[in-house]
């Protein structure tokens, strides 16, 4: 028995006893991401499981390989999904770890059906191996798909550039033609070459809670139509410059205070960063998830 209470199997499902075997809810198996024991209630491993049992039990060699742990669950209107490590796991399994965060539309943008879908990806460091994924939207459909499509290959220690060219079927009725996963690829691979440098939600509203102290502004990159109510409220802290003006107008740009900057899902803003790179400003970061992912954090500034 394994110090939770569970029964301890190997490969096999053999318990200690090799001519006992034991498999769903009451064993203990081998979390693929981290080598360490982890406990996964769930009907569909248990099935998976008496396969191996009654293979082996009918003289075969059959070995149950371990676990990432996806699940998906369905709260309210909402989808959320996960597979393999959090970041917070993560970092106390001793990964040095990052996270990459997109907000994306789960269909093509012109499809009247589509709607956001939140992605978060959990990424070594050093490698780049994708230690997990979680996922939210409201169509279950799309998230539990990719986060499956994920959950499949975790075991085989893919990489951001893995995800960023992942094949993927596509429709307009079902995905857009840059899929939210190979973005969220993609979005890991800037972090990790230090050309996206991030804050997230949690960092934002510390920035935000000490803004008084007048060393950081807040850059909104978006039209005017959307900062307008941002700029009216926060005029000694939020400040409007379009990403497509940025160029014409940098002088407008403070130079000696950090920059925050903001779009609404984190892709202008991320535009905006390397534009600023190339005119020699650096201390900036950008906002992951953009104003959307304040709004699902419940930081809604106006």
């Amino acid at each position: 028995m394994s110090s939770r209470g569970a029964i301890v199997v190997n490969e096999e499902m053999q318990t200690s006893d090799p001519d006992i075997y034991a498999g769903g809810d009451c064993i203990e198996i081998t979390n693929i991401i981290t080598g360490k024991p982890g406990y996964y209630p769930l009907g569909s491993m248990a099935n998976r499981q008496g396969r191996i049992i009654g293979a082996n039990l009918a003289g075969g060699n059959s070995e149950f390989s371990g676990a990432v742990g996806s699940f998906v669950v369905k709260v309210f209107e909402l989808s959320v999904a996960a597979a393999g490590l959090s970041s917070d796991v993560a970092r106390r399994e001793g990964f040095d770890a990052i996270s990459a965060l997109v907000i994306q539309f789960d269909r093509a943008h012109f499809y009247p059906e589509k709607d956001l879908m939140t992605l978060e990806m959990v990424v070594e460091k050093g490698s780049g191996r994708v230690l997990g994924i979680q996922g939210v939207g409201s169509m279950g459909d799309g998230t539990v798909g990719r986060i499956n499509a994920v959950a499949s290959i975790l075991k085989y220690n893919p990489t951001t550039e893995d995800i960023g060219n992942l094949e993927l079927a596509y429709s307009p009725p079902f995905s857009a033609a840059m899929d939210i996963l190979n973005a969220l690829g993609n979005t890991a691979e800037n972090i990790l070459a230090g050309k996206n440098r991030v804050v997230d939600v949690d960092d934002f509203d510390e920035l935000w809670k000490h803004r008084e102290k007048g060393d950081v502004v807040f850059l909104d990159c978006r039209g005017w139509g959307n900062a307008e109510p941002f700029v009216e409220k926060y005029s000694d802290h939020w400040k409007s410059i379009p990403q497509d003006e940025l160029r014409l107008r940098i002088a407008e740009v403070p130079k000696d205070k950090k920059l925050v900057l903001i779009c609404n899902t984190g892709v202008r803003s991320y535009e905006a960063q390397v534009t600023l790179d190339q005119m020699g400003i650096g201390d900036t970061c950008n906002l992951q998830g953009g104003v959307a992912a304040l709004k699902k954090w419940g930081l809604d500034l106006i």
